[in-house]
């Protein structure tokens, strides 16, 4: 009889215990395959239509939103917040769970005859832990909010950045073959010109101007080269593919200036519906119940108990435990001071960022727009060069130009040609950082929130 709590305690101790399962870490990188058409059912249900998860490499040319939708699925940095999401949502349990009561037993053994073995069993429960529970339950709630946003923020910075990555390539990718072929066409006219030098025909200035024009081609062509790698890099990375996995992406469209009336439109609600701003105002929420039940947890730990036992003399005893811890020293004020604290300071942070997006829309669009005219600018000269190139090639089959003048042109228009895609580029990364602060998709100014659920 006196085992038998011990044996009912040790059964639910059994019955209710979660088994140890390892899980080794791996020994090699975990690639994706990349011809791996299938959808991982986590987010299959928050894509829209318009994104087609299918992706093989080996296939057609991939489309932006093909190489959107992979970056969405395998990306890591959606993973890892993928987790943190899981590891609020165990929070969250492990705060709805009420606390255990406690079981006591004891024994005395008896060192004269005539008498029995005594036993005290006591059956306690800590009352005053309820009393913090609803305020826990409410902050593991918000800390679930709050990575659940940070998930969709880290979505939206991914998808255009993916976007990003692919126009980049796919642009360097065309001025690669291009500078090729002007390096290549470069080398043919400091050939020739090493052959008319050798006939006297021309003077050795011009000769050596050409050589300096064909390693200058030279040196951009193999610059372009290593750009272009590094680009191909960072999107396998994003996508999660093997490093040096290849594919062919098909030419995007060109991007389009976003229309003042989305950015307004955006600007006016911008803390309501921008992820990072609703994660941080979702963890002050958090905080200030961790502040709260930090505060209820001050009052005095109650904990109440039923007794049975047993004296020596064989006489069975009932009776009511109280225990209560009398807040003298400690009182849970330390608690309560390090809660406040961090509830300032995230009112601090949320106020600053608050502060910095509206700051950071207003500077970069007033920069785009800079930027923008400067390209067209770029353009324009572009298409000058373009055109005396051409009159020039024209002038030149007609004995009207000399080579080395010719090479010039054709030297400053490859020039010109760099220098303006490089530019375009540095606008398309301003327009997809624009469109992350406010809140749409690079490719069709669309509200991200419907484009990647």
């Amino acid at each position: 009889m006196c085992l038998l709590p011990l044996e009912c305690a040790a059964f639910l101790l059994i019955g209710g215990c979660t088994t140890y399962v390892p899980r080794p870490l791996p020994d090699a990188p975990q690639w994706a395959v990349a011809s791996d058409a299938r959808f991982d059912a986590r987010f299959d249900s928050r894509f829209d239509s318009r994104f087609d998860s299918r992706f093989d490499a080996r296939s057609a040319p991939l489309t932006a939103d093909q190489v959107v939708s992979r970056a969405l699925q395998y990306s890591p940095e959606v993973r890892l917040a993928q987790r943190e999401v899981e590891v609020a949502k165990a929070k969250r349990y492990a705060d709805g769970l009420p606390p255990d009561p406690t079981l006591n037993f004891s024994t005395d053994r008896p060192g004269a005859a005539g008498f029995v073995p005594a036993f005290m069993v006591e059956l306690s429960y800590e009352v005053s832990a309820l009393i913090e529970r609803p305020a826990k339950k409410k902050a593991a709630n918000a800390l679930l909010d709050q990575k659940q946003l940070a998930l969709e923020w880290t979505r939206w910075q991914v998808a255009n950045h993916a976007y990003a990555l692919y126009v980049r390539n796919v642009n360097l990718a065309r001025l690669e073959d291009e500078t090729d072929r002007m390096a290549t066409h470069q080398q043919a006219v400091a050939s020739r010109m090493d052959s008319a030098l050798a006939r006297a025909d021309i003077t050795r200035d011009a000769d050596m101007l050409a050589q300096t024009r064909y390693r200058d081609s030279a040196q951009e062509s193999f610059g372009l080269r290593r750009e272009h790698l590094h680009a191909i890099q960072e999107l396998d990375t994003l996508l999660g593919l093997r490093p040096g996995t290849q594919f062919t992406l098909a030419a995007p469209p060109e991007p389009t200036e976003i229309p003042d009336s989305v950015i307004e439109t955006a600007l006016a609600d911008l803390g309501q519906h921008r992820p990072d701003l609703l994660a941080l105002r979702a963890g002050y929420d958090e905080q200030d119940e961790r502040y709260r039940a930090a505060l209820l947890g001050q009052f005095p730990k109650l904990d109440i108990g039923v007794t049975r036992g047993r004296d020596t003399s064989a006489i069975y005893t009932s009776g009511l435990s109280l225990s209560v811890t009398l807040p003298l020293f400690n009182g849970n004020r330390g608690n309560i001071a390090i809660e406040k604290a961090t509830r300032e300071r995230l009112y601090e942070e949320y106020v600053q960022r608050l502060d910095d997006a509206y700051a950071a829309v207003q500077v970069i669009t007033a920069d785009l727009k800079l930027q923008q005219e400067q390209l067209q600018a770029a353009r324009a000269a572009e298409a000058a060069l373009n055109t005396s190139v051409e009159k020039a090639r024209a002038a030149f089959q007609q004995g009207n130009l000399a080579l080395g003048a010719l090479a010039d042109l054709e030297s400053q228009y490859g020039a010109q040609r760099i220098a303006s895609e490089k530019l375009a580029n540095s606008v398309l990364q301003e327009h997809v950082e624009l469109c992350t602060l406010i809140g749409v998709s690079a490719i069709d100014h669309q509200p991200l929130q419907q484009a990647i659920r």
